[in-house]
């Protein structure tokens, strides 16, 4: 008992140290010190100070899970991150590093998905690294650094957007780039066809879901869908995203990971009657076999701290929010 209220004690400083550490520096950019180079050294030290509570010294042979799977979810990875969504280009390679030097091991989505169907064996502290959404960014930016620290990736597509000149918004990936980077070992899987948004869930447009959860309001129509509508819907519009994966790079799996992670019984169901057997949300935790719709832990991110992360991840992915890394746990 004393252990634990003093591992609590030591996480509650270790926090409240991060948060002063955060304060401080986010006084310093507000008001920049007159002496050039200043908020440089500030927050090296500041970094340094961070790895001190948090990382102490890398532990490359011990053992935080077995059996289990972390996945780690991210969105746009990017240089230039242009929304607090976007994870900055040098902050993912941090966390490769700190991933790296404390035994994590990365594993592909057939090694995933294997592990869930049918109980195959992973490695110790086995990591799955998932993107969604299909961003350019993916192919300028992150794919150069996930080849040089050969790191297996999976990319969730909203395959209308892709190789699409009327896409309005963050640039997206061509066809033509997706077959390069899946020839070089890269995974592509759904993210729907065009169902990547929310819709009215009742008849005065006054509530929404998004538009796999609930039938949803048709203007079209100038009615809200039935039940079998809405059905009809999310097995036409999965089936097709499913279609062109095939065509373009001949998956010979299906993987769905829901957008916003709204699901229903009735979604997964059309999920099973298409052969999508592997689905993931955006609910914190680790996965054992048989967790069909796994879990994922956001770790992009403006505001994602490498050593906050790797700390989280050793201690086995629990459902409580990460400190100081990158608000809630939500996907696009």
């Amino acid at each position: 008992m004393k252990h634990v209220i003093f591992k609590r004690t030591m996480l509650i400083m270790s926090m409240l140290a991060i948060l002063g550490i955060l304060v401080y520096e986010a006084r310093a950019i507000y008001h920049p010190p007159l002496v050039k180079g200043t908020h440089r050294t500030r927050t090296a030290n500041a970094d340094r100070l961070v790895r001190h509570l948090f990382s102490l010294t890398p532990t490359p042979d011990k053992v935080y899970y077995q059996d289990k799977v972390i996945v780690l979810m991210y969105h746009e990875v990017t240089k230039a991150p242009p929304d607090p969504g976007a994870l900055k280009l040098s902050n993912f390679t941090k966390q490769l590093d700190e991933m790296k030097a404390n035994g994590f091991h990365w594993i592909t989505m057939k090694e995933y998905t294997d592990f869930i169907l049918h109980k195959a064996k992973v490695p110790d502290n086995a990591v799955l690294m998932t993107f969604d959404d299909g961003y350019e960014s993916f192919y300028t930016d992150t794919f150069p650094v996930l080849k040089k620290y050969r790191v297996p990736a999976t990319n969730f597509l909203i395959t209308s957007t892709i190789s699409n000149p009327k896409h309005i918004g963050i640039p997206k990936l061509t066809w033509e780039q997706i077959e390069h980077m899946h020839a070089e070992g890269v995974d592509f899987y759904n993210h729907t066809n065009d169902q990547h948004a929310y819709g009215y869930s009742n008849v005065a447009r006054t509530k929404e879901k998004p538009l796999l959860m609930a039938p949803v309001y048709s203007k079209k129509l100038g009615r809200m869908e039935t039940e079998d509508e809405f059905k009809q819907r999310v097995y036409n519009d999965l089936d097709t995203a499913d279609k062109k994966l095939f065509k373009h790079l001949h998956n010979d799996r299906n993987v769905l990971a829901f957008p916003y992670g709204g699901y229903t019984k009735e979604t997964l169901e059309i999920c099973r009657a298409l052969g999508i057997d592997v689905t993931f949300t955006v609910k914190r935790g680790i996965n054992s076999p048989g967790q069909t719709n796994g879990y994922r832990v956001n770790a992009g991110g403006i505001y994602n701290i490498p050593e906050v992360l790797v700390q989280y991840m050793k201690e086995g992915a629990p459902e409580r929010p990460l400190p100081f890394a990158q608000g809630p746990n939500k996907a696009s």
